[in-house]
């Protein structure tokens, strides 16, 4: 039981520092070293790096220890794509009159604000963690548990891409999603669930074209 503790203590440090851009990826981690850093056995570090890397976080490298690996431009596109598919049938959903679909519009509002905030002091990390809960606000909306828990078993990779994207492209214009996020929250306040899906469509639209043009998000 110990062991299992530690082992999540190590992998939500490690999770942590990695979506937050502190361990950008190419960074190569040693088991002693973190070992010793969290004042643990090797043990639970073992556990949790090799459930890091169930996840796609990291790789280990035969002798020489583990590399945090990037998130790749695909994968971000695909799992984007799946959040808007997501999104575009809850608001379908809410469509339906015999469904009762109720989005907290005041804790949208709120992110929203957040993000405002968070733009202002020039914190990406909050500005981003607050656009993604605002999507996962309308998706728990519609009670779906698995969709739900299918969005928060790769939130994190999504965030982790625009955090580390962030700090590796201070020239390009950042912060875009902030306007996303109002109109689809304009859309949500007057029950237009239509133009809350042109919205969404629009989002995968315009993700595709600036990272072709770009190469980022």
């Amino acid at each position: 039981m110990k062991t299992n503790s530690l082992a999540d203590t190590a992998y939500l440090l490690l999770r942590e520092r990695m979506v937050s851009g502190e361990l950008m990826p190419g960074t190569l981690l040693s088991e002693n070293e973190l070992a010793e850093e969290f004042q643990m056995s090797r043990t639970p570090v073992r556990h949790a790096i090799a459930r890091l890397e169930s996840e796609g976080y990291i790789v280990a490298l035969k002798n020489r220890g583990v590399l945090v690996k990037e998130v790749s431009v695909i994968e971000f596109l695909d799992l984007n794509e799946q959040i808007q598919s997501m999104l575009f049938y809850c608001f379908q959903a809410m469509k339906d009159e015999k469904r009762d679909i109720n989005v907290n519009l005041e804790s949208l509002s709120a992110h929203v604000e957040l993000q405002r905030v968070a733009e202002q002091n020039n914190d990406y990390a909050s500005y981003i963690e607050h656009h993604f809960l605002f999507m996962r606000e309308i998706l728990a909306s519609l009670g779906n548990g698995v969709m739900l828990s299918t969005f928060d078993s790769f939130k994190d990779k999504l965030c982790m891409y625009a955090i580390v994207r962030f700090k590796l492209t201070p020239h390009i214009k950042h912060y875009s999603a902030i306007g996303i996020n109002r109109e689809t929250l304009k859309a949500l306040s007057n029950q237009d669930y239509d133009s809350a899906q042109e919205v969404v469509l629009s989002l995968t639209r315009l993700s595709r074209e600036r990272i072709l043009t770009t190469g980022h998000f």
